[in-house]
């Protein structure tokens, strides 16, 4: 009876998984009127002329009672680091930019919110719909969030050039991203070289300089640790530009990979900068506390199968990977985070002094994840040494047969 209950729970709570998901994915608009409006006040109707992208032309009554057009508003998005931004433009019929406002977006809402607060999106205002837009040569980043920043920049960019393509009949082309390749990428993947070569040939003292190396880069210098909000932009499909994240395809890609392939979990335990941070606070205080009852404490670690699901759910209700992101990295290394993530990081790195890897131990959910990874690579080894196993008795069969005719063949002589 007990098992049952266990199978009809785990089945309810897989279908509720993919349900969710699938609300993710089919995604509805939210009302873009008002939108357009904040950006072209002057407008007292739209009229749609085009879709790839979504171009508005706006119009007023003139004298003789006709519809004028006055200007146009263009819809488009693009990816940034958590996920796409939407932005609704007006141009005016000089081919200036008249207004930008995010319509909708699945950053990170404490980036969008420093864009905004340091007024990002007035700098495009006035900008001639054939500039290149770039960020750092025509509009500044926003330090902080450089992704968000450029993922605007990029989707006013790409809808303000096809207006001009389209209405204006200028000849004027995106421009090309540059792959980006310099020392954040160059830090991260000699790290994953020292990590494989450790793990792979268990030289355990390399696993220190792992360590210690991704709490400086991939921790503090570069604030790019896996998160749970990453999974979930890879669950809902929100894939950044390679060209300009490659450290997100080496960590959310590349590690599983590898650690399908050695069959050793390397992130947690060799590139994680915050169970780096843990294993050195540990050493500071002791870190040796341990429950006295083992199976209160086995009980207390499976919260975390509850929380990842609950993030996750989350996530895809509010179809906004960014929700999932229950982890205090961003508090953290990035010095950033909404109220309670700024009590959570106290406490968890003053019990990590006392706990050895309290938070991966109860809260984090690398160990699971890299258990979902793990699982299918036992199951496949598990088939090829049967199979191999097979064979050698097989060869002992056959090797037996050739003895025993052998024999035969010697007694008839």
């Amino acid at each position: 009876m007990k098992n049952l209950a266990k199978k009809i729970i785990v089945l309810s709570a897989t279908v509720i998984f993919f349900l969710t998901l699938g609300l993710s994915w089919t995604h509805t608009d939210n009302d873009i009127i008002p939108f357009m409006n904040q950006v072209f006040p002057e407008a007292q109707s739209f009229q749609k002329i085009a879709s790839s992208p979504v171009i508005y032309e706006g119009q007023t009554k003139g004298k003789n009672g006709r519809d004028e057009k006055i200007g146009y508003v263009v819809i488009e998005q693009a990816v940034a680091y958590g996920g796409p931004i939407k932005m609704v433009t007006g141009i005016n019929p000089k081919g200036k930019i008249v207004g930008t406002v995010i319509a909708a977006h699945k950053d990170t809402p404490s980036f969008i919110d420093k864009v905004i607060e340091q007024k990002y999106l007035e700098k495009f205002i006035g900008k001639d719909i054939t500039d290149p837009l770039s960020i750092n040569k025509d509009i500044d980043r926003i330090s902080g969030a450089t992704f968000s920043s450029r993922g605007i920049a990029k989707a006013v960019s790409q809808g303000s050039h096809a207006v001009a393509r389209s209405q204006f009949g200028l000849d004027v082309e995106d421009e090309v991203e540059p792959f980006k390749f310099g020392s954040k990428e160059i830090a991260v993947i000699a790290l994953v070289i020292l990590t494989v070569i450790g793990a792979a040939f268990k030289q355990r003292k390399l696993r220190w300089v792992a360590l210690i190396g991704s709490l400086v880069f991939i921790g503090f210098q570069y604030n790019t640790p896996i998160s749970l909000a990453n999974i979930a932009a890879l669950f809902m499909g929100n894939f950044p530009s390679i060209r300009e994240n490659v450290v997100w395809y080496i960590l959310l890609i590349g590690i599983p990979v590898i650690t399908f392939i050695i069959g050793k979990n390397v992130y947690c335990f060799w590139l994680c900068p915050f169970g780096a941070l843990q294993e050195i606070t540990a050493k500071v205080g002791g870190g040796k506390f341990k429950c006295c009852n083992k199976a209160i404490e086995a009980k207390a670690a499976k919260l975390r199968y509850i929380l990842i699901y609950l993030a996750l759910i989350g996530a895809f209700l509010t179809k906004s990977p960014s929700f999932a992101g229950y982890e205090p990295f961003a508090t953290l290394f990035g010095r950033q985070g909404f109220g309670i993530q700024w009590l959570i990081l106290p406490v968890v790195v003053f019990s990590s002094f006392f706990i050895s890897r309290f938070w991966c131990r109860f809260f984090c959910p690398g160990l699971i994840l890299n258990e979902i990874i793990l699982r299918p690579r036992r199951y496949v080894m598990g088939i090829l040494e049967k199979a191999k196993l097979k064979k050698v008795r097989g060869s002992k069969g056959i090797e037996a047969r050739s003895v025993n005719e052998l024999n035969k063949i010697e007694v008839k002589g």
